[in-house]
């Protein structure tokens, strides 16, 4: 069956329009030129480390003409989801800053006792230690219930990678004897919900642009198109053997997978 015209594309961002601090040779000049065709574009981080600005920043210091509402991440999509809830839940999150402030500028209420906490959140936290481990533990055996921001295993870093937020959910879940509840970030339902909705595009006719498997392609599962660009995690030998959801269409890099857009 073919596949809808993609009338929108969500682009992840390092590994696919950036490679840490370096642009993808011509990412930049292939995104304006969707821009100037009409076609809506979001950028999607599931690194919850860094607020919209702080990557508005990144991006337009690197020539992308974007604004802040073009950016969305798992952390938004999150306290998003949080504010939609009949009672505003108050939560403990093992996170770095930028998710606290995110919250507390939204007026989600946050705590460390466990009797008041109804969501632990677990996400990419470089500081996670054994007292937030306890914190997390006593509030999930008197009734929380635990959500987390993205689902990833590690986050790649120049060199290698860091234990991403995979690591403190099984690490709760071990010591809980609990099953998380949902993940805000892609590949989830929410998340292409959420993305759907800001770009004003039904969600079939979306394409999600990106360079893990894991999460940027599993978006094909809420029934987005998808796109990997090897240019990032992925290698062929690593997509050879995938057995999860496969990729609509495979390009060396974004500037090829834009002009198949734009044909």
């Amino acid at each position: 069956m073919a596949q809808p015209p993609v009338e929108a594309c969500i682009f992840d961002l390092d590994g696919t329009v950036y490679l840490g601090d370096a642009v993808i040779h011509g990412a930049v000049a292939a995104i304006e030129r969707l821009r100037q065709t009409g076609i809506p574009v979001l950028f999607f981080s599931n690194n919850p480390t860094k607020n919209p600005l702080a990557y508005h920043t990144k991006l337009t210091s690197m020539g992308f003409m974007v604004s802040v509402e073009q950016i969305l991440t798992s952390a938004i999509v999150m306290r998003d989801w949080l504010l939609t809830q009949p009672k505003i839940p108050t939560v403990f999150p093992i996170a770095e800053p930028a998710l606290w402030s995110l919250l507390h500028d939204a007026g989600i209420r946050t705590s460390t006792n466990p009797a008041d906490i109804d969501y632990v959140l677990a996400s990419f936290d470089r500081t996670f230690d054994y007292p937030k481990l306890q914190i997390a533990f006593d509030a999930v055996r008197a009734g929380a219930t635990l959500i987390a921001t993205n689902p990833d295993k590690y986050c790649p870093v120049p060199g290698g990678g860091e234990p991403d937020c995979a690591a403190l959910i099984a690490a709760i879940e071990a010591c809980t004897d609990t099953t998380l509840a949902f993940t805000a970030g892609k590949p989830s339902d929410l998340a292409a919900q959420t993305a759907a909705a800001r770009l004003g595009v039904p969600i079939e006719r979306c394409l999600m642009i990106g360079d893990r498997l894991e999460t940027d392609i599993g978006m094909g599962l809420s029934g987005m198109q998808t796109a990997l660009v090897m240019t990032g995690a992925t290698t062929p030998a690593v997509l050879s053997t995938w057995q999860g959801h496969r990729p609509d269409a495979v390009y060396p890099s974004v500037v090829e997978c834009v002009k198949a857009v734009l044909v």
